[in-house]
């Protein structure tokens, strides 16, 4: 690890790139909370229903497969 860092601390201007990188994920996780939190109630219940829905419709195949000759 020392040679890596002893390389890194060589490169001119690399503490730029850890900003860069850090404001990247804040903003990226702020703009997930956001659209999370502004989600339609109606969208979030529907959005639970089709996990429900994929579970009965594997079933289901199943179920299909298994009673087939």
């Amino acid at each position: 690890m020392k040679i890596i860092s002893n390389l890194l601390e060589s490169i001119e201007g690399i503490q730029n790139w850890y900003i860069a990188g850090l404001l990247i994920f804040f903003i990226m996780f702020i703009v997930f909370v956001v659209r999370i939190l502004l989600k339609q109630r109606s969208e979030v219940d529907e959005y639970k229903k089709m996990v429900l829905d994929d579970d009965q419709n594997e079933k289901i195949k199943i179920e299909n497969i298994n009673s087939e000759p």
